[in-house]
């Protein structure tokens, strides 16, 4: 099951220590079962994140 289809609005802090939102823009999964996160900020900027590293908004 994937809890993060395309279009799921989340959000996760960065580094620095704000919040930042984002777009999923796909999802897949490494060998282990690790569930990787393409994902767009509202900013425009694409990252790669663990799916435990952000939190569904609500």
């Amino acid at each position: 099951m994937n809890a993060f289809p395309a279009g799921t609005r989340v959000f996760y802090w960065c580094s620095t220590g704000p919040i930042i939102y984002a777009t999923v823009q796909s999802s897949s999964r490494l060998p282990d079962g690790t569930q990787l996160l393409v994902i767009k900020d509202d900013n425009g900027e694409t990252v790669t994140l663990p799916a435990a590293g952000v939190t569904l908004v609500s």
